[in-house]
């Protein structure tokens, strides 16, 4: 079976794999930051952020000495601001254990901050170090179908049948190649909703896998909802007034208009910013989801036409024409509604 299995996803990939994908090279730093890239986001998606960023950060001797404010720049509007964290982490200990070098030992590329064991495996096999399975989302769907596991094991109970069953089936050639296949088959062939199983190559090789059978349905995440007023100030020279986000994890470093859990406190801070008598010029409203939350902003705009009687730091202002700070998805959002507004109203 493991060869069959082997050989048909070889084949498939020979024909229809992603092949000239941008991070498909020999370079490890490379492969490393499209790797971290590519953890909850679409490779399309990836793409355009890996091109911009190996651009200005073409190894890691010029990634280590980049500050965390202009990493989180670069990365702003892709998400998941922890996996840049964790890249700024592992340059510093890359430049400082390594010698700027990318170390090449499985267990010294596992303590790396963000790196876990199949973007460790991934990072190797890619790499040419070692040659190991993988078990990303898409390597598991296909496992759990294929041999048809049930999923209602304890998490670390069903990794570990999952990782047995990831390295019976992983060749000790062509390992790259298999992985990548078997990556991009979870991808366009074996999706999460509507698997194309009439074109798929590894079905013959045993597959238990049953489509028109009612599958056990996924257990719904509890979503919580989180109702945020965001205060959006834009002065007469065309700046947005901005503040660096110090509490939280999610968008911790990153900048942004001032947010408010309640009315209340946001009288609060307008009154302790001399801002009382603005009313705003607009008001938009929009949903942002983050895993299982789902943001629901209200959103007022300001426009101050003198900016010398209030409280607000001149150091927070920024050319709405080129921020240059990292901001997170909600507040390009409602950047974008303002720009459309006022490009209309201007007409």
């Amino acid at each position: 079976m493991q060869s069959s299995i082997s050989e048909s996803v070889l084949d498939w990939y020979d024909k229809f794999g992603r092949k000239n994908l941008p991070w498909k090279v020999d370079d490890p730093y490379k492969i490393w930051i499209s790797e971290i890239m590519l953890q909850q986001t679409q490779v399309q998606t990836v793409i355009p952020y890996y091109l911009k960023f190996i651009k200005k950060y073409p190894d890691i001797k010029s990634l280590s000495k980049a500050s965390l404010d202009d990493l989180l720049l670069i990365w702003s509007g892709l998400g998941y601001y922890t996996r840049i964290k964790n890249i700024h982490a592992a340059s510093q200990i890359i430049s400082n254990h390594y010698n700027d070098m990318f170390p090449k030992s499985f267990d010294e590329i596992l303590m790396l901050p963000g790196i876990g064991r199949t973007t460790a495996s991934a990072i190797s096999t890619f790499s040419g170090f070692s040659n190991r399975a993988i078990l990303d989302g898409n390597v598991k769907r296909i496992l759990l179908r294929f041999f048809n596991i049930n999923d209602t094991y304890a998490k670390s109970e069903l990794d570990k049948i999952l990782w047995k069953k990831s390295e019976f089936i992983t060749p000790p050639k062509r390992t790259s190649d298999f992985i990548q296949g078997l990556m991009d088959l979870g991808a366009t062939v074996c999706k999460r909703t509507q698997p194309d199983c009439l074109i798929c190559p590894i079905k013959k090789c045993g597959c238990l896998y049953e489509p028109d059978i009612k599958q056990k349905k996924d257990i719904k995440k509890t979503i919580k909802k989180i109702s945020t007023l965001l205060t959006v100030i834009i002065n007469q020279h065309n700046q947005v007034y901005l503040e660096k986000i110090t509490t939280g994890k999610l968008w911790l470093g990153l900048f942004s208009s001032p947010t408010f859990n309640s009315q209340s406190l946001k009288n609060n801070w307008m009154l302790n910013n001399n801002l009382v008598h603005l009313d705003p010029m607009y008001e938009s409203s929009f949903t942002h989801r983050v895993t299982n939350k789902i943001y629901h902003f209200n959103v007022q705009y300001y426009f101050l036409k003198n900016d010398k009687k209030v409280s607000l730091s001149t150091k927070n202002w920024y050319n709405l024409s080129d921020i240059n700070v990292g901001l997170p998805r909600y507040l390009d959002k409602a950047l974008t509604i303002y720009r459309s507004k006022h490009e209309k109203d201007n007409v």
